[in-house]
């Protein structure tokens, strides 16, 4: 397995591991609250890399930071999705691309 090299600058408590995993994810209404919690369409997108403590989604839209999501991962075409809950830790347009953002998603269990 190849693990991404970091600096002593980084902040990664986990090695990154190349991974491409499909991944539907969808936004986890609050609790409680008083209004009805506005559905959204799922994020479609593609996890770049994986590590113990999460992983980075490539996505077209953009998923609003420290939200809860719900998040299927296909691990191969034809199986069930592993269902996982995330916590959004950071999310940033992709430089040099349309409508492309990345987000460093955090595994909550």
């Amino acid at each position: 397995m190849i693990v991404k090299q970091t600096s002593e600058r980084e902040r990664r408590r986990h090695p990154r591991f190349p991974q491409i995993l499909d991944i539907e994810a969808c936004g986890v209404p609050p609790l409680t609250g008083t209004a009805k919690a506005k559905s959204r369409a799922p994020v479609l997108g593609r996890a770049q890399n994986l590590s113990k403590g999460g992983f980075c989604l490539l996505s077209d839209q953009p998923v609003d930071l420290s939200s809860l999501l719900l998040c299927h991962v296909a691990v191969a075409e034809g199986t069930p999705t592993i269902p996982t809950l995330m916590l959004v830790r950071w999310t940033r347009k992709q430089k040099g691309a349309e409508e492309s953002y990345l987000s460093g998603l955090q595994f909550v269990f």
